[in-house]
């Protein structure tokens, strides 16, 4: 095939289309959550904000605690089970949004789904290590990210049409999808990782420990990026819609534009990417999310939001398969899910406490170009803490060819 697909195993395929169904039922109303909040339950954005903020953080546990059970008891029974259970979180949300909207319960459940979420992921990243060779990681993260954002690209439009119908219609049709693609799961996908057992095996939390320094740095390097990346499922839609005046089903088309750059421009970027190195990678991919997240101070129109868009995409395609692959690359063969899952508790508390940060911004700023610009300095901290990362790498290198 022209964008060299060729070669994987045949498992890739199944998380590819169901991460592609998945990325539809979950994209259909992810952006607009905080919408839902502010618009039909009335709260502030600061508070909408606080409650994912919560959800992320009880997200993070979900990602520890599915590491460690993907690599105790495999990946493939970590993924049902938590598939199904977020899929069940939909169907109350889907409920209760039509029968009982009000906000305490709904905003447990929500926070119970994007644990459910959590447990998925590491066991989901590191089925993809095991199956595939270290040369090729980076491609098929990629590949994973071109099927996630295929559904991305269909989820929003839909979901910003179904959205001026009804909320409650949203949610339903949302749990229905995110069903199918976790039956394929079910039926269709094998165990990639059979766990060795040890003598002695340490409880718990306890398991967490021993992480490789370079590691926790590139962790805490990364925290800022994803609380500036994390806009582009909350604020950026909110800021979008209420200061700028578009409409959903113009976002949502928005939306649909990230989907397609990434199906046409994923693998070619990730192979390209594969002979560089990543912490270099890493820095030029949060120079480039920064400068699109500054330009959405400067929107006025649909166009304008999607020239936005076009500049962050590009930035998440570098950062998205580098930073995956280069966990993976830190970790150790036995320790994959824990190093991803670390990864995970990271990432999601940039994201969701980004959402909390960016709706006080929101609440504090009437200026776009003072929040977005607070915003877009978050980026480019990320990119200045890689240079010290590649330094290392490269004197290291440097030293073993002496």
């Amino acid at each position: 095939m022209a964008l060299g697909y060729r070669g994987f195993d045949r498992r890739m395929w199944v998380l590819f289309w169901s991460m592609l169904i998945d990325g539809v039922g979950y994209s259909l109303i992810s952006p607009y959550i905080l919408l839902f909040l502010k618009q039909d339950l009335g709260v502030s954005m600061a508070l909408g904000g606080l409650v994912l903020t919560i959800a992320g953080v009880i997200g993070a546990g979900g990602n520890m605690v599915g590491g460690l059970l993907a690599d105790r008891y495999g990946r493939r029974g970590v993924m049902i089970v938590s598939m199904l259970l977020r899929c069940l979180s939909f169907v109350l949300l889907a409920i209760m949004v039509t029968y009982r909207p009000e906000f305490v319960p709904i905003a447990i459940v929500l926070t119970l789904s994007y644990f459910f979420g959590g447990v998925f992921q590491p066991a989901n990243n590191a089925m993809v290590a095991d199956i595939t060779e270290p040369s090729r990681r980076m491609e098929a993260y990629g590949l994973l990210r071109v099927a996630w954002n295929v559904g991305f690209a269909i989820g929003p439009i839909v979901g910003g049409v179904l959205i001026l119908v009804s909320f409650p219609l949203t949610f339903t049709i949302s749990a229905i999808i995110s069903f199918v693609a976790a039956m394929i799961v079910a039926l269709m996908l094998t165990e990639s990782y059979v766990p060795v057992l040890k003598a002695k095996r340490e409880p718990g939390l306890k398991r967490v420990g021993n992480l490789k320094p370079i590691f926790l740095l590139f962790c805490l390097f990364t925290l800022p990026l994803f609380i500036m990346s994390g806009q582009f499922g909350s604020i950026y839609t909110v800021y979008a819609n209420e200061r700028i005046g578009i409409d959903t089903a113009t976002i949502g088309l928005v939306f649909g534009l990230n989907g397609v750059m990434v199906v046409l421009m994923q693998m070619p970027i990730s192979r390209w990417l594969t002979e560089r190195d990543p912490y270099m990678g890493m820095l030029a991919g949060s120079v480039v999310y920064a400068i699109g997240y500054l330009l959405v101070a400067a929107v006025t129109d649909g166009y304008w939001l999607a020239l936005s868009m076009v500049i962050i995409t590009m930035g998440e395609m570098i950062v998205v398969p580098v930073s995956n692959a280069l966990t993976v690359l830190l970790a150790p063969d036995d320790s994959r899910g824990k190093y991803l899952g670390v990864f995970g508790v990271v990432s999601s508390f940039g994201w969701f406490g980004s959402t909390f940060i960016g709706g006080v911004l929101y609440d504090t700023f009437d200026n776009g170009w003072m929040m977005w610009g607070i915003l877009a300095s978050f980026g480019l901290l990320t990119a200045l803490t890689m240079i010290p990362l590649w330094m290392r790498t490269r004197t290291k290198a440097e030293g073993a060819k002496e």
